[in-house]
Parts: C-alpha cells; sequence; structure tokens
C-alpha cells in the first residue's frame, strides 16, 4: 500500500537532519548545525514524525505519506518499517489503482470506518489485495493548491464513527506537509534544471527571455566579477501563480499569451544592463547587476505590482548580494521569499479565528514574510496541540520573542524579552535539557527555570535556530501550561525541518527593520537639524516675460544630497508621508519671498492625510490661501481620487490651486489631469525637451494645451533649456515656463524673482 523513508527517520540522499535526531534506540543524537543552503533537509524525519504522531493519537495499523507523480503513487515515508500491509519507502503504483483515486475522484469518503460499506474502496480491495477494513485518507497539496500526493491510513479492523473526528488533525498534519514537500519539490526541479540545461539557443522561443544556459552563464559571470571586485547584485524569482489554472481552463494556447504577457511586463522594468531568463516552466528570473539592496527591494515591489495590474498573477522573492558575497545566497534568498508569498496565500485563509492579526500598512509591502512566519507558527501549534509558538533571538544577554502565536496574551506576546540566562531556550541550546520536556515539573533541570516554578510552563517542545554560517540565532519552540506526557523527542523534528526556512526569512526581516532604522535615524537628524532646504525656481509668464511665481524644490544635506534617494528609502521604510511633510514645512517658511504663487510639491497620500491641513493652518493660518499651489505628483498610484478630491475642496474654497505635475510623463499624470480638473497643467520636462524637432512631442504638448483651455486652466512647461524649445512652446500657446534659460534656481533665503527672457 504505501512506503516511507528505508530504515528508522530514513532520510533521502542530500537531506540529512540538522540539530539532534532520534535514533532507533530512541537516544538523542547530535548532528552538525545548518549549512548556509536554504532547504528542508529532513522532510522525511518530519513526514515520518507526523505519521507517527498520527498513529498514536488515532491508532490504524498503517500510515504513510505518497507522492503523485504523473500517473504514478510512490510512498515516500511510513509511519512503521514493518507495515502489516506491505507499505515501504520507494513502493509504485498506479495512481489509478488506489483508494485515493477513489476519494479525489469523489466515489468515496475521506474517512471509511467499514471498508466493505464504501463499495468504491470494497472494489479496489478486491482489486489491490489489500486487506484493510477501515481506511482514512486526505489529499496533500503545494501552496499554490498543486496536488502533491495524499496522506492514507489504513486498519485490520473496522472502526467506529470516531474516525471521521479525526479528520481535522489529519488534514492539518497534511497542509503542513504538503507546505514543507512543495518546497522541497521545488529544489529538486531546480537541480534538474540545472543537468539538463539545453546548450542550444540563448533565449526562449515562446517569450523572448533570455533562456536557462544564458541566465547560467550570465549568472557565473556576474558572481565571479562580485568575487573579484566585490560589485552589488541581485535576484528576483518570478512564479506564475495562475499558469497551470490557465491551461486547465482554456488550453495551453491561453497559458502561452500569459507567459509571454508576464515577459512583456518584466522586460519593461530590465535595465540595459540586466538580464530577464525563463528558468524554466512557470518561473523566471532577473538578474540585476550593480544595483543596491534597496533598489533591488524596489524593483521587486514594482514588478509585483506591474505583473498585477496587467492581470498577471505572480509570487515574486528578492535576495541580493552585497560586497564580495555569494550571489547563490541571494538566488536562494529570493526562491525561498517567493515561495514563502506563495504559501502564505494559500495558508493565510485557514488561520484560526481565534488568532486575528491586522494587515500590514501598504507603506510596509517589504515585510511580508512576516505574516508567512505568523501562519507557519499557527499550524506547528495546531499540530503539536500546545499552547503557544514562537522564535526569538538573542540580543547580547536577552532573548526577544520576534513571533509569537498564542490564544491567550498573557503567557506569552512578540515583543517580550527576558534574560537568556533564565530561559528554556538557553539550557535547549546547552543540551541541558532535552528538546521536548512533556512535564517540566518532574525535570530535574526544568523544575528549577523561573517559568516552571511560577507554573507558566508545565510542557515545552523547542529547537535551536542557527544562521548559515553556523552562528545561534535563538529557537523555535512551543509551549502549553499543562503537561502533555503524551509528546515524545520525535516531536522536535517538525521544528527542526521549518528551521531552516523560518531562519531565512526571520534574517530578511532583520535586515528589513535595519534599514529602516537607519532611514527613521536620518529622518531624525534632518528634523533636528531644521530639515531639509527649500530652494526657489521661477516661473515665468510667456506673455510679460515676468516671473509670476516659484516652485519649491527640497535640497538635502550630503551623503545622498538628491531628493529621489531620500524619498526612495523613505517610501520603502514606509516614512515618505513624515519626509513629504518635512519638505512642506520647510517650503511653506518661503511663502512671504514669493509675490506671485509659491507652488509646493506633495504626493496625493499626504494631501489626503489630515496632517497636511493641520500643516497649513500651522505655517500660513486659517485665511485664504490665494497664493498657494500644490502640484500633486504621479509618484504613485491614486486608489480614490474621491476621497483626493474631498481633502482639496475645502482648501480650494480657500484659495488653493491644484497643478498636475509631470502631466504626459505617464499613465497616472493624465488620469490626475482627467479627475481632479486641476488649476494648472504642468508639462513635463520629457515632452519639452526638443519639442522642436519631436512631432509627437509636440503633439501631446498641443494636447494638453487645448485641454486647459477648454478646462479653463493655465499649463506651465518644465525644463525648457534653449531658445528653439521656447519658441515653440509661445508658439504652440503655452502659458508659462521654467528651466535654466529662464530662471535657475536659487537657495530661497537669497532668491530674486528675476527672469533672463
Amino acid at each position: 500500500m504505501q512506503e516511507g523513508a528505508g530504515g528508522d527517520d530514513a532520510v533521502r540522499p542530500g537531506s540529512a537532519p540538522v540539530g539532534a535526531h532520534e535514533g532507533q534506540d530512541g537516544a538523542e543524537r547530535p548532528l552538525r548545525p545548518p549549512s548556509g543552503a536554504v532547504g528542508l533537509r529532513d522532510f522525511g524525519a518530519a513526514a515520518r514524525t507526523a505519521l507517527l504522531d498520527l498513529q498514536r493519537r488515532f491508532g490504524m495499523e498503517s500510515w504513510l505519506l505518497a507522492r503523485r507523480r504523473g500517473e504514478e503513487y510512490v510512498v515516500i515515508a511510513t509511519a512503521e518499517d514493518d507495515d502489516p500491509f506491505g507499505a515501504r519507502v520507494g513502493l509504485v503504483r498506479r495512481w489509478d489503482d488506489t483508494f485515493c483515486a477513489r476519494m479525489l475522484q469523489g466515489s468515496a469518503p475521506m474517512a471509511a470506518p467499514v471498508v466493505d460499506d464504501v463499495p468504491a474502496y470494497a472494489r479496489m480491495r478486491a482489486v489491490t489485495g489489500l486487506d484493510a477494513h477501515s481506511y482514512l485518507t486526505v489529499p496533500v497539496e503545494g501552496p499554490d493548491g498543486e496536488l502533491l500526493g495524499a496522506l492514507c491510513a489504513a486498519g485490520c479492523q473496522p472502526r467506529g464513527a470516531e474516525l471521521a473526528d479525526a479528520l481535522p488533525a489529519v488534514r492539518l498534519q497534511a497542509g503542513l506537509l504538503g507546505l514543507l514537500l512543495a518546497y522541497e519539490v521545488r529544489l529538486e526541479r531546480e537541480v534538474r534544471r540545472a543537468e539538463r540545461a539545453e546548450a542550444a539557443a540563448a533565449t526562449d522561443a515562446l517569450t523572448g527571455a533570455a533562456s536557462r544556459r544564458a541566465w547560467d552563464a550570465a549568472f557565473a559571470a556576474e558572481d565571479a566579477r562580485g568575487r573579484r571586485h566585490g560589485t552589488p547584485a541581485g535576484v528576483l524569482v518570478v512564479d506564475l501563480d495562475a499558469l497551470k489554472a490557465v491551461n486547465d481552463r482554456d488550453g495551453h494556447d491561453a497559458g502561452d499569451a500569459l507567459l509571454r504577457r508576464a515577459a512583456e511586463v518584466a522586460r519593461e522594468l530590465v535595465g540595459p544592463g540586466d538580464l530577464l531568463a525563463r528558468l524554466g516552466g512557470d518561473e523566471f528570473g532577473v538578474l540585476l547587476v550593480e544595483r543596491s539592496r534597496e533598489d533591488v527591494e524596489h524593483r521587486a515591489r514594482a514588478l509585483r505590482d506591474a505583473l498585477a495590474e496587467h492581470g498577471v498573477e505572480a509570487s515574486v522573492g528578492a535576495g541580493a548580494r552585497e560586497g564580495a558575497g555569494d550571489l547563490h545566497a541571494a538566488w536562494r534568498s529570493a526562491d525561498a521569499r517567493m515561495f514563502a508569498e506563495k504559501a502564505l496565500r494559500r495558508s493565510a485563509p485557514a488561520r484560526p479565528p481565534s488568532l486575528p492579526r491586522p494587515r500590514p500598512p501598504a507603506a510596509a509591502a517589504p515585510a511580508a514574510p512576516l505574516s508567512g512566519v505568523d501562519a507557519l507558527l499557527d499550524l506547528v501549534r495546531a499540530q503539536l496541540g500546545m499552547e503557544a509558538a514562537f522564535v526569538s533571538r538573542l540580543e547580547g544577554e536577552r532573548v526577544v520573542y520576534r513571533h509569537v502565536s498564542s490564544d491567550d496574551p498573557a503567557l506569552l506576546r512578540a515583543g517580550d524579552s527576558e534574560p537568556f540566562d533564565g530561559t528554556y531556550c538557553r539550557r535547549v541550546a546547552a543540551r541541558e535539557v532535552e528538546e521536548v520536556v512533556p512535564d517540566t515539573a518532574v525535570h530535574p533541570v526544568a523544575a528549577s527555570i523561573l517559568a516552571t516554578r511560577d507554573d507558566s510552563i508545565r510542557a515545552y517542545v523547542g529547537v535551536p535556530l542557527h544562521r548559515g554560517d553556523g552562528s545561534f540565532y535563538g529557537s523555535l519552540c512551543t509551549l502549553s501550561r499543562s503537561p502533555r506526557r503524551e509528546l515524545r523527542a520525535r516531536d522536535a523534528e517538525v521544528l527542526r525541518s521549518l528551521g531552516p526556512v523560518l531562519v531565512g526569512l526571520l534574517q530578511e526581516e532583520d535586515r528589513i527593520a535595519d534599514s529602516r532604522a537607519r532611514v527613521v535615524a536620518d529622518l531624525d537628524a534632518l528634523e533636528a537639524s531644521g530639515g531639509p532646504g527649500t530652494a526657489l525656481q521661477g516661473v515665468v509668464d510667456l506673455a510679460s516675460g515676468r516671473v509670476v511665481g516659484a516652485e519649491a524644490l527640497a535640497r538635502f544635506p550630503a551623503p545622498g544630497s538628491a531628493p529621489g534617494p531620500w524619498f526612495s528609502r523613505a517610501e520603502r521604510a514606509g516614512e515618505a508621508e513624515r519626509l513629504d511633510l518635512l519638505c512642506l514645512r520647510s517650503a511653506l517658511g518661503h511663502a512671504a519671498r514669493v509675490a506671485g504663487h509659491l507652488s509646493v510639491n506633495a504626493s496625493p497620500r499626504t494631501v489626503v492625510s489630515p496632517a497636511f491641513g493641520h500643516l497649513l493652518e500651522e505655517v500660513l493660518g486659517t485665511g485664504r490661501l490665494d497664493g498657494l499651489a500644490v502640484e500633486i505628483t504621479e509618484h504613485e498610484p491614486v486608489d480614490d481620487y474621491g476621497a483626493l478630491a474631498a481633502a482639496l475642496a475645502p482648501l480650494r474654497e480657500r484659495g488653493l490651486k491644484v497643478a498636475v505635475d509631470d502631466a504626459g510623463a505617464g499613465f497616472a499624470s493624465m488620469r490626475h489631469v482627467v479627475q481632479l480638473a486641476p488649476d494648472v497643467v504642468k508639462i513635463d520636462m520629457s515632452i519639452v525637451r526638443d519639442v522642436h524637432r519631436s512631432c509627437g512631442g509636440s503633439a501631446m504638448a498641443a494636447a494638453l494645451v487645448g485641454f486647459a483651455r477648454r478646462t479653463g486652466a493655465h499649463t506651465v512647461a518644465e525644463g525648457v533649456e534653449t531658445t528653439d524649445e521656447l519658441d515653440h512652446l509661445v508658439g504652440l500657446g503655452v502659458d508659462m515656463a521654467q528651466g535654466h534659460l529662464l530662471a535657475r534656481p536659487a537657495p530661497a533665503p537669497t532668491w530674486e524673482p528675476v527672469a533672463t527672457l
């Protein structure tokens, strides 16, 4: 019937367990800490542990995990080596000749207390010779819903109605094993792709992206270059979530069209020195050369958003190499993060209702793996039947509880910390306490720990976590307030299985948190020094040649003095609104220097925020705003134009003018022009540049002038640098202009309204 992993706690080649491993004699055998590879090194042991746990809890003489490979049913784990029905690891059957196939076809239930009462199962017993009198089977699925196999149990005797009561626990185990098995399947595919890479074309014929062979060559060259020169690089891994469903529902032509669409979207975001490649099937890779970690993360978010806008459901992971580090580690990190994102989508709906967790704000998109860690902790806690599960990190002499899954906040909360010396974690790491303690009150060492004396912890399962370099990171643990005497040493295997993936996710969280802390510190210092500086650039009326206003431009201290890097870092750290307000405060402080109108830049998110109106009142008072214009930038999407218009309405009644910045440069700016009924349309410098020689640029500028006249708005051309450009714009009827030809920016305290026209 079923097969497991040959020998007690057997593990497939290349999948040696980490930490301590239970041998045939039940003794704990120390093994080496995990290496730098991100992966599940002991899936066989984890599967065996899960099967033994189910057997202990629900009986049945035979438990197995089978994987479906095409039309074959292959046993990959069993609870017992001496299976009464002949199950063994490696046993292969036709899928259609199995009880599992009957269940998935809908002709038989998951739980059959009496096999003879289910005709489909009774017929299969006659066909296979499997003399089972009770049977239970549930599907094992990957995070994208792909059927990977089945978790099955057979009994020598009929059972009662209680067998159906076991289904929720069995399905929970199957869900966890599905996540682990899917990750292992992905690693297998990577090895196979590398071994079978075709040496022919350098371009994928279907998508026009580079082939896997070209990827491997470019990747190796960039890895060697980085080791020699320390140049940074990054990897994006893109997996199309719905390709299989599209192929099954609409046919392979539709699937091919989806692949081509994904490649076209990705190609728009790939720089001239980067590489887009189809790695195989539904997976693409992007090699980003000489890119900082922040840029890699930014491009991952941009690619994810762009794919979604074009109707392509995809999971995207990012990894970066800085200095002479290992580019392969960046690839593994990107792959693990992509897998975690895919797993989160699958596991999130199944979260226990008693464990609601708020969604992170939109600005905190890089922290998505946080919820992936939480979801896995929920599964582990439920699987072991414990009251809490957590991951911790050692920080100096204290241990900090990073993520906690618990029904009782009084037991433990995320963010709590305590001295490391007084914890179970230290004792387990030092091998003074076993990884599994069913009853701490009767354990000679555990009984002396403070938490035990306070009677807050009576059962414990925990394993140490190590970084890729082998150094101690912290612990992955589960706790219970009551003794759990049914716990066994093998119950730690599931925790060890998740360890490498969790460490990868946690280290990425740490990097993101550290990056955000640096941004916040820089903004604190900027604010303490009086905020960013302001330069003013005159806006000239083309009919009279007079300066009729000025645009406020932010100026930042070195290093990274250009506004772009400051705003990019602030956006990734969720601090864009704060930086926007700092710039606005500085600019508004110079309003009295401008005789005409002062234009200030603000993002839609900042304008909608109550802080925007409060700042205007604080700096300019509650009176008229006739001399002020706010330029709505196009650098972020507007989800609700109604809310933006509502926020602007009372300010416009007080005289505030609304300008759309960078009009014509992108889709967002054109939507702003249509939706916001602006008072001023600012023609982007990309259109102004050589407008006298560009039919397209001239046509776009003329269209914007026509729109403005019909709606009662004025036009301002940005970035005018030559007299030819200026003359052409005057001929088109543009009202005003700014640029180096007319007036250069000057520090606000010394600015004078003088034009060269």
